[in-house]
């Protein structure tokens, strides 16, 4: 547990140095090419005048990797993520996720929906039997998000709203147990590495209003601290994402780092990724995952 704190800071320290050189380097504003790469399509939202664009809103029609969580578009998903469990004997998990995005309220607002198909085998006491094998339907969520607030001059967003993991898994151990709310706030940083880069650090809280019988109730924080990059244009991306999770009902923690890499392909708009992920500490769910995913999104 001490060098997950530990990790924890230093990776704090090091991003939030990142994202503060980055910034202080480049005080000039925005153009209109760099606004076009890095900040996001948002009506009604309060926007720093500039110069460089004549006062009028950026236009970020351009963007096709979704890597900026700021950039409201249609976007859709296919991914599947396969893990290698933390359990005494052998334990599996397979996760196809179907995920849709779209903005609405006239592009004041996103919405995205993710539905699941979970498969599960873990014998957990190392006896040589499975403890759990099923498959089916896993939790499906649905998150609606804002950014109140978007200055081009200081490079700073603010991206926040509320997700809803819903109880819809068709076997108990494919899921949760239980309905839940789970707040967000996200601060954007722009150009911290350059242009085409984003870091955005974040926390969301996750608690349970209802639950299966049987089931424990969830109080969790998410400590997020995203870094993107984008190459080429946008043709390219890579980015890192250490995640802390904090679960105050069972007092535990573990930690997660999720890498990313990805290009465009094909018709525009048309994108594939790799995304290996690391689990940290002793209560950890997995050690190991391999996300492979392909992605379409247009405006």
């Amino acid at each position: 547990m001490k060098n997950i704190k530990w990790l924890t800071f230093t990776l704090l320290v090091l991003l939030l140095a990142l994202s503060t050189n980055g910034l202080a380097q480049d005080k000039e504003p925005l153009t209109a090419e760099e606004a076009s790469e890095d900040l996001a399509p948002l009506e009604g939202m309060e926007v720093a005048e500039s110069p460089a664009v004549d006062g009028e809103g950026p236009d970020f029609s351009g963007d096709k990797t979704g890597t900026n969580p700021l950039n409201f578009t249609y976007d859709a998903r296919l991914y599947d993520e396969y893990r290698w469990l933390n359990t005494d004997g052998d334990g599996r998990q397979n996760l196809i996720t179907a995920e849709f995005r779209m903005p609405i309220a006239g592009g004041k607002w996103q919405a995205r929906a993710k539905i699941r198909r979970n498969n599960f085998k873990a014998d957990f006491n190392n006896d040589g039997f499975n403890d759990v094998n099923e498959g089916g339907f896993g939790d499906t969520d649905i998150r609606f998000g804002t950014v109140p607030y978007l200055s081009m001059e200081t490079k700073i967003g603010v991206f926040t709203g509320v997700e809803f993991f819903l109880d819809t898994a068709s076997e108990d151990a494919l899921g949760a147990g239980a309905n839940s709310v789970a707040p967000f706030v996200f601060v954007a940083f722009f150009n911290p590495m350059g242009p085409g880069s984003i870091f955005a650090p974040g926390y969301q809280h996750t608690y349970s209003v209802s639950e299966s019988d049987g089931r424990a109730q969830v109080n969790q924080g998410l400590i997020d601290m995203f870094l993107v990059k984008t190459w080429k244009s946008n043709k390219y991306w890579g980015y890192v994402d250490p995640q802390i999770i904090l679960d105050y009902e069972n007092h535990t923690q573990f930690m997660l780092l999720e890498l990313q890499a990805g290009m465009m392909v094909g018709p525009p708009g048309h994108s594939i990724w790799a995304m290996p992920s690391f689990g940290m500490g002793s209560d950890r769910p997995y050690d190991f995952s391999l996300e492979l995913g392909y992605k379409i999104v247009w405006n």
